[in-house]
């Protein structure tokens, strides 16, 4: 049974880390650039959902599960 569970831990974790490293840079930003708070929120939901989506679609198109990851520190 742990050795099922495994890839789908390490995938939550990954995803996790991912998610919550980029956060405040990316909230930060959209701040800086003059949004509020109702448009910030759905610039991160607009972004986790393309990231979502391309990793579905890479996913089912190459038979692997695949973790989607943006630089943030080179976008900033």
């Amino acid at each position: 049974m742990v050795g099922r569970l495994q890839p789908v831990l390490a995938g939550v974790v990954t995803a996790l880390v991912g998610f919550a490293s980029s956060f405040t840079v990316v909230l930060a930003g959209l701040r800086a650039v003059g949004a509020d708070p109702r448009q910030a929120a759905s610039g991160l939901l607009a972004l986790c959902v393309a990231s979502g989506c391309c990793a579905v679609w890479l996913g089912l198109r190459h038979r692997l599960p695949l973790a989607i990851a943006w630089s943030t520190p080179g976008a900033a």
